[in-house]
This record gives structure tokens, sequence and C-alpha cells, in this order.
């Protein structure tokens, strides 16, 4: 190998070491834990969390399923007596969202969201007076919900899917989801664990 063949290799090396610390900054999770159940919300209170920002299809529910299930109504009651605000964000219709928020007895919903783009949850979270740092999103989706909120600076908690990737409605996005999921793990950036008490976010990883 030549010198400089040597050298374009390492700038390479070097330039693919960048792409990928670009792509952990957004993609990777403050937290992942098995479902919503399994968020430590008395931890999140004590780190200033005053506002969780929930996703509704395959997060809470089965996209398929139009009324809340037992999961949804407890942990939307441990929000609130944990006394932080408890807010579905979708970017599923209107119908779909306001429907599933009146059953589950809440007026605090965002549909249409368009998530991973964030003008509608900044404006939630201007409107509430609330900084950045006093909000988690929690969803089963990297591409949506953890992306969206590290372009945000939220904490960001990752949910395993209610139901598998494949049975949902989009294949495609499914099958980068569990690429991206895969590569996160490949890189052990990505464990099922807890929420930990000093910070959600990894240092080392700091968010743009």
């Amino acid at each position: 190998m030549s010198r400089q063949e040597f050298l374009d290799k390492q700038q390479t090396k070097e330039s693919n070491s960048f792409l990928f610390g670009l792509f952990v900054n957004y993609m990777k999770p403050s937290a992942y834990v098995e479902s919503v159940l399994d968020i430590n919300l008395q931890k999140l209170k004590d780190q200033g969390i005053k506002m969780i920002i929930c996703d509704l299809d395959n997060t809470l529910v089965p996209h398929f399923t139009k009324f809340p299930t037992k999961m949804a109504f407890e942990f939307s009651k441990k929000v609130r007596e944990a006394e932080m605000e408890f807010v579905i964000v979708s970017n599923n219709t209107n119908r779909r969202v306001s429907f599933f928020a009146e059953k589950l007895n809440t007026n605090e919903y965002i549909a249409n969201a368009k998530k991973p783009f964030k003008k509608k949850i900044s404006k939630l979270i201007k409107d509430k007076n609330l900084e950045t740092h006093e909000v988690a999103i929690v969803g089963d989706m990297i591409i949506t919900d953890v992306l969206v909120a590290n372009f945000i600076k939220c904490e960001s908690i990752l949910v395993n899917p209610v139901i598998q990737a494949e049975k949902t409605l989009s294949k495609v996005m499914s099958w980068v989801e569990e690429k991206i999921f895969k590569r996160l793990s490949n890189e052990n950036l990505i464990v099922k664990e807890t929420i930990v008490e000093e910070t959600l976010l990894s240092e080392e990883y700091e968010i743009l």
C-alpha cells in the first residue's frame, strides 16, 4: 500500500467516524425500556421533567385499536399522579387522535404532528412555558419519536412496539427502523435499561 493510499484510507475512516457520530447524536435515545409502564416517573420528576409527550400508535395501543387499553389508562394516570402533564402527540389524523384522547379523558393532544419535524412540539413546549430539558418524549420509533426529541433537545425514551414491527402499516418504515436499531445495538449504544438517576442524556454523545 502506498503512502497516499494509506492516507486516503485513514481519511475515509475519519469521515465515516464523523458521520456515525452525527448519526448517533440524532438516533440514540436517552433511555430504552420495555413499555411505558416500565418508565420510572419518579426519577424523571426528580430530574426536573414536568411534561410527558407520548406517542399513540404502537406506543400506548396497537395502531388498529380504537379505544384506550388498561395500559394506556394506567400510564396516563401514573403521569398525572406524579404531577406531570400528559400530552398525546401523534402523526395520525385528528379524528383518530381526538377520539382516543376523549376516551382517555384528556383534552391534551396534538394530531398530524408530522414527527420528526419539530414545529408543533416546539410550539407546545413554548405555549406551556416550559424549557426543553423539562420535557420527555416517549415513543416506539427512533426515526420519528427519538429523532424529534433529539432535534429539540428533549429527553427521548424509546419503548418496544406494542405489536411486532412487521405487523404495522408501514413496512418500509419498519425496515428502516430495524436497521437503525440493529446498528445502535451492535455498537452497544442502545441497551434496555431503567431511567438513570443522574441524567438521561449521554455526555459522550452530546446532542447538537
